[in-house]
């Protein structure tokens, strides 16, 4: 039984144009929708997981407002051509290892109102060329500090509203061309680790979006917060003749070290110089030899 033909002339425009915008082999995931063949649009589906298949050539995917806790590891090794990633309003724990290992063309990645509570050293490092990085809205309580390792093209970081205490300016001073960042909604911690923070963040405040005024710090052993534009240099004098506990222990250790490298030291001095003094010919010896001659 022969299958009945229809030219394409006779379709109707709507779905003439479908098949245009999708070449063969490359459909939509049925809970998206897909105006144009590189946007792929799930927001607000109540998804799980990401719907596949999708066009493998994806340049832009939003999948906003859903209940994602992964993004798997391989993900971008399928869809290395994406260039916006909107996943922002999901249920994200964490960030696995070399996530982001084939994402050399990414230039914003949305996933704030996430729950990641950490960020591990190059966990970015593959996706050098990220413009936009929005992290706000999660549970950051550490950020290892070459987390941002190789962002070098990124202008905006976004890490407001985290659990951060304090930030490790090495991260910061990784991202050379940085233009706008957000560090405000964090319960940082005015102490002494937070000094060098303060300082860069002086140094830099006009790319800080909300200025020194939004940001707040609890100050140790007192119930009060204060804004960071209250505080100078001075504020941490103090800080220059204290020091941190691991400071103190690596003091203690290298003094026990050096202590014990000394005793070691002389214990085999006294062995050689004992040794020597048994061996050595004495020189009553030496004078019974010359009168026997």
């Amino acid at each position: 039984m022969m299958r009945p033909w229809f030219p394409l002339g006779s379709l109707p425009p709507f779905l003439l144009l479908s098949l245009l915008s999708f070449p063969l082999g490359h459909f939509c995931p049925a809970v998206c929708s897909c105006l144009d063949y590189h946007t792929i649009d799930c927001r607000g589906q109540g998804l799980p997981s990401i719907p596949s298949p999708f066009p493998l050539d994806a340049r832009k995917l939003l999948l906003a407002d859903n209940y994602i806790q992964a993004i798997p590891a391989d993900f971008f090794i399928f869809y290395s051509d994406l260039v916006y990633l909107d996943f922002s309003h999901n249920s994200l724990l964490s960030l696995e290892d070399g996530t982001f290992s084939s994402s050399a063309k990414l230039v914003f990645l949305d996933l704030s109102y996430n729950n990641l509570t950490e960020l591990a050293a190059g966990i970015f490092k593959s996706a050098a060329k990220l413009i936009k990085l929005s992290l706000g809205n999660n549970h950051l309580a550490e950020v290892d500090e070459a987390a941002f390792e190789s962002l070098e093209q990124l202008q905006v970081l976004e890490l407001n509203n985290n659990s951060l205490q304090t930030l490790a300016v090495e991260a910061l001073d990784a991202l050379p061309n940085l233009r706008s960042l957000r560090l405000e909604g964090n319960p940082w911690l005015c102490d002494c680790d937070f000094a060098s923070l303060f300082s860069w963040l002086q140094e830099n405040q006009s790319k800080l979006q909300k200025g020194l005024n939004e940001i707040q710090c609890s100050v140790p052993m007192e119930d009060r917060k204060i804004f960071l534009s209250e505080l100078s240099e001075s504020s941490f004098r103090d800080c220059k003749f204290n020091l941190s506990l691991t400071d103190l222990i690596i003091i203690i250790f290298s003094g026990v070290a050096v202590s014990i490298a000394a005793i070691v030291s002389s214990f085999i001095l006294a062995l050689i110089v004992n040794c020597f003094q048994r061996c050595a010919p004495s020189k009553d010896d030496d004078d019974d030899e010359d009168s026997e001659d």
